[in-house]
């Protein structure tokens, strides 16, 4: 496959300051200036979607009607943003006894700037800057500014600005009132996520009480943590089936079971990384969270293996600032999880969770500084000159863990690669170390796979690449540039 030729990739990647505004992603793709424009519906006719899918080398768009992308903002995104309102106006007396009655009138004034935002998105209207006390104000807007006019809508933008600017938009509301501001609209789902899960939670800590350092056990945690990302309720929003049998909480019974859903496995490689260190020499890991609840009890999990282990003398955990995507691990939510697992009543359950507390006291665990990097729109090859500290701080790990499919599309631009195009391409230099990405495949966003891989799996499943039903386990390795 050529490599993706400088301009769909800057377009891909987000605007900088140097990039002229030049004309749409549909019309700027190769060959695409010769695909007719078939509108099926009235309204792929007013907003001038395209019948086809994702061009390859593109931006995810919901301009191509047959990509998981159109279907993400027609449907799933409303969806996401008629629940918060829901829960707010099922929760009104909750949240004023709460907040106090002052709070009553937010709610209101909230409940409309989420339907008025539910209403821009669904007629594909232009960004908004934020004008309030935001502390990432400055970046964003900066952001919007250099977006061509053409493309600074929700269906006509790459669909990771979109999704990245709906719920930031959302945050903003309770976070610019003065009542409601400690307030997320999520939290009781990712409290359930883990009080739902207290039985699963019980069988993975004794299964990993006993565990010899081995690759084999390694892998297994590792195929763990990366099916545990199906026991988040919200994320069957994004499944338009319901995954395999085997991808359920029981999946330590039989781990093998779904190693034929794993497209590409490299868990030898980060078991080589992390066992291959100079001696008495600090190693640490960082995690780059996804989802709260029995997600986020299995990372500590194999953060504890990396520990005991030797693989690791530090794990650091990096969380969001704010409220992010449903069900993502916030600061909050990382330390109520702590204390929920510490006082629950059954004795083990809260030995493991006095467990995990004590390694935070001790520095084994560490809850990295919050960097607003997290819930920028940019692409992660931006980092380097977005947030600089971070950056550096990366570059002293000795394996990056990337969590989830946010983070993968962010980590590959959220474009349309060839399935087989090696990763370090498709980084664009962003390499700080050895990292690693643990990922259900829920975006047409993939790369590293198999020659064969895709056309099997097309054949087999015309959506596998959002179904979720899928994953990898996929390793870059850092070394050469940085001596490990």
């Amino acid at each position: 496959m050529e490599s993706p030729n400088s301009s769909s990739l800057e377009r891909s990647a987000g605007p900088t300051e140097d990039e002229p505004k030049t004309k749409s992603q549909a019309e700027q793709t190769d060959g695409s200036h010769i695909v007719s424009r078939v509108f099926k519906t009235e309204f792929d006719a007013k907003y001038k979607i395209y019948d086809m899918r994702t061009p390859l080398n593109a931006f995810m768009s919901g301009q191509y009607k047959r990509s998981g992308a159109y279907n993400t903002l027609r449907n799933r995104l409303p969806v996401i943003l008629t629940n918060v309102i829901d829960t707010l106006t099922k929760d009104k007396s909750e949240l004023v006894e709460q907040f106090g009655e002052e709070a009553r009138e937010e709610l209101k004034i909230i409940i409309g700037l989420i339907s008025r935002l539910k209403y821009e998105l669904q007629t594909d209207k232009p960004f908004q800057a934020f004008a309030g006390e935001e502390p990432d104000r400055a970046l964003w807007n900066k952001f919007l500014g250099l977006m061509p006019d053409e493309e600074r809508t929700f269906f006509r933008s790459c669909c990771l600005y979109s999704e990245c600017y709906m719920h930031r938009k959302l945050y903003s509301f309770v976070e610019n009132s003065i009542f409601l501001r400690p307030y997320d609209f999520h939290v009781k789902i990712k409290e359930h996520s883990l009080t739902s899960c207290i039985d699963h939670i019980l069988s993975l800590t004794k299964y990993t009480r006993r565990t010899d350092k081995s690759l084999e056990i390694f892998g297994e945690l590792l195929r763990i943590n990366l099916w545990s990302n199906c026991n988040d309720a919200p994320r069957d929003l994004e499944t338009p089936a319901p995954p395999p049998s085997p991808f359920n909480k029981n999946v330590l019974e039989d781990v093998i079971a779904a190693d034929e859903y794993i497209l590409a496995n490299q868990e030898a490689e980060i078991w080589r990384c992390l066992d291959n260190r100079k001696q008495n020499k600090p190693s640490q890991v960082d995690f780059i969270l996804d989802n709260a609840g029995y997600e986020l009890f299995t990372d500590f999990i194999l953060a504890e293996y990396m520990i005991e282990k030797g693989l690791a003398t530090k794990v650091c955990f990096h969380v969001k600032a704010h409220p992010w995507f449903v069900t993502d691990v916030t600061e909050r939510d990382f330390k109520w999880t702590l204390e929920y697992l510490s006082q629950h009543p059954d004795y083990i359950i809260s030995l493991i969770g006095k467990k995990f507390s004590q390694f935070l006291e001790e520095g084994k665990f560490e809850l990295a500084p919050i960097s607003h990097f997290w819930t920028c729109p940019y692409p992660f090859y931006r980092m380097r000159d977005a947030d600089t500290d971070l950056y550096s701080s990366l570059q002293q790990s000795k394996l990056i863990v990337f969590k989830g499919d946010l983070n993968y599309r962010k980590l590959l631009q959220d474009v349309c690669w060839d399935s087989t195009q090696d990763m370090n391409t498709c980084l664009r230099g962003f390499l700080p170390s050895n990292m690693c990405a643990i990922r259900r495949v829920k975006a047409e966003v993939i790369c590293g796979l198999p020659e064969g891989v895709s056309e099997t799996q097309s054949r087999k499943d015309p959506h596998w690449m959002i179904s979720g039903n899928y994953g990898v386990i996929q390793f870059v390795d850092g070394s050469r540039e940085f001596g490990y």
